[in-house]
């Protein structure tokens, strides 16, 4: 049993079904897209919370609301707080901050460190979470 020539011109020409094709090839690379640009968007966004929350702990150490000759201990201690507080885009018991001195052609420098775990919404993209980083070299001599 053959198909008639006939037959296979009608079928080859038919349209009924062909923007279903088409919708099906475009929808899932224009979904996953949009989702990436949601994605990077939250990234920004929490890397820019994260920075300002810095910024509001570097501050205080400028205009002595953190004393600069404070011992390192109680140093850590307010501006982990003090970034803590300021802090609104995601879990901040999860921010790992780090504080240190360092020398630089003589001047002293108050450094801070901080890491945040940045996880996806989506699953599957990757399998541990983004660490989002930034430092902060604030001085105090």
């Amino acid at each position: 049993m053959t198909a008639s020539p006939k037959l296979l011109r009608r079928v080859w020409r038919s349209q009924s079904g062909a923007m279903a094709v088409e919708f099906a090839l475009v929808c899932f690379p224009l979904l996953l897209l949009m989702l990436g640009i949601i994605e990077f968007g939250r990234a920004l966004h929490v890397q820019n919370d994260l920075s300002y929350a810095a910024d509001v702990a570097e501050r205080q150490v400028l205009i002595g609301q953190i004393s600069r000759d404070a011992p390192d201990s109680e140093a850590q201690a307010k501006l982990e707080s003090a970034v803590r507080d300021n802090f609104d885009s995601g879990e901040p018991q999860l921010l790992q901050i780090s504080v240190g001195k360092e020398t630089v052609d003589g001047i002293a420098f108050r450094v801070m460190s901080i890491r945040y775990p940045f996880a996806f919404f989506i699953p599957g993209w990757t399998e541990s979470p983004v660490s989002l980083e930034l430092s902060r070299r604030i001085p105090i001599g």
